[in-house]
């Protein structure tokens, strides 16, 4: 094989493999961002969900709609955010004696923590100062 050929060889070859690479990491850098976004999503259903109920704790609509994000999520959150999921429900459902408003905000902001660390939040937040608490607003008046 003469020079000429064997460098048109190599090129044709490396533009073929440069294509395929940037191709892959597209599609693969796609994935990711839809992986993430429906996950976004979820755990803006599952916030609503709990702030629904920081309105109205006898709603029985609210609390089936925070069972569902709860449920739901479970199938696409991490171990980290289900362990902090568990622990908010936990700590703040009807049953548990030692309910409060402050041992909710904690939980909250443990969950919300481990919500933002996998979102991949950055800067990355300082879970020794990182506060929360729910702002509710109330039901709106039903129009006749």
């Amino acid at each position: 094989m003469t020079n000429e050929v064997l460098v048109a060889v190599i090129t044709a070859s490396g533009s073929v493999v440069v294509a395929a690479v940037s191709y892959f990491l597209t599609k693969r850098q796609q994935r990711e961002a839809e992986w993430r976004d429906s996950k976004l999503n979820h755990y803006k259903v599952l916030l609503a969900s709990i702030s629904d109920l920081a309105v109205n704790n006898a709603d029985v609509d609210a609390h089936h709609r925070f069972a569902l994000a709860l449920n739901t999520l479970a199938l696409v959150a991490p171990q980290k955010v289900v362990e902090a999921m568990l622990a908010f429900h936990e700590g703040v459902k009807i049953s548990t004696e030692d309910r409060s408003p402050e041992r909710h905000d904690q939980l909250l902001a443990q969950l919300l923590l481990a919500i933002r660390e996998d979102l991949g939040m950055k800067p990355k937040d300082n879970p020794r100062t990182f506060r929360y608490h729910l702002v509710g607003a109330p039901p709106r008046a039903k129009k006749l």
